[in-house]
């Protein structure tokens, strides 16, 4: 299985200095500070950071008909904030860049997307997730799986599939108990129950504001 290089990018994290993410390598890295897996590193769930250019993990995951490609080795993609009790509770800005080539596939696996859990205290904003692939189990998305937090301006144009018969498949987000504003999605999103193209399930303390499903 291909594998993803580490490397730590400018910035201290803080919201005066956030981590300048610019390379796959630099985001692999950034994944690995929020969920503590780095080694020798203390894990910092709530590190703020901001995309500095377009980044691609793999090249050509999706066909024309948003079909995975397959017999290719892609590296694979472990979302950002594993479970509500590991949630990510920074500040992310994609000052409008996009993210593309994320690969997911474990059809057991819940909170899965870009992001997997938003704390309510998270806050993502202006990022898009294009020609990525994610297959799982329930809770996931193309921006994130669980939302306690906010998207702001976040797009989807990728595959999203949910296997099993529970709650929330959605192309931006697939479970929401925070606020989703000004998303739209463009990409495939199938599952069985609580599907939906902004997001698949959105509790009674949800907001979901000016989206746009395609």
């Amino acid at each position: 299985m291909a594998k993803q290089n580490h490397i730590k990018p400018k910035g201290k994290g803080t919201a005066e200095k956030p981590y300048q993410i610019g390379t796959a390598a630099e985001l692999y890295w950034f994944a690995g500070l929020v969920n503590g897996t780095l080694v020798g590193v203390e894990k910092d769930a709530s590190a703020n950071a901001k995309l500095m250019n377009n980044i691609t993990v793999n090249e050509g995951v999706l066909d024309a008909n948003k079909d995975l490609v397959s017999g290719k080795d892609f590296i694979p993609w472990t979302p950002i904030g594993t479970s509500d009790d590991d949630a990510y509770t920074g500040t992310f800005d994609g000052k409008g860049y996009t993210i593309s080539g994320l690969y997911f596939n474990n059809p057991t696996s819940y909170y899965v997307g870009l992001f997997g859990c938003i704390g309510a205290n998270g806050k993502i904003s202006n990022v898009g997730v294009l020609d990525s692939y994610f297959q799982f189990g329930a809770q996931g998305g193309g921006v994130c799986g669980v939302n306690n937090g906010e998207l702001q301006k976040c797009s989807n144009s990728s595959t999203v599939i949910g296997n099993e018969r529970s709650e929330a498949i959605g192309g931006v987000c697939g479970k929401n108990s925070g606020t989703v504003r000004d998303c739209k999605n463009t990409g495939s999103v199938s599952g069985q129950e609580f599907v939906g193209g902004v997001c698949g399930y959105n509790k009674d303390s949800g907001i979901i504001d000016n989206t746009a499903l395609n």
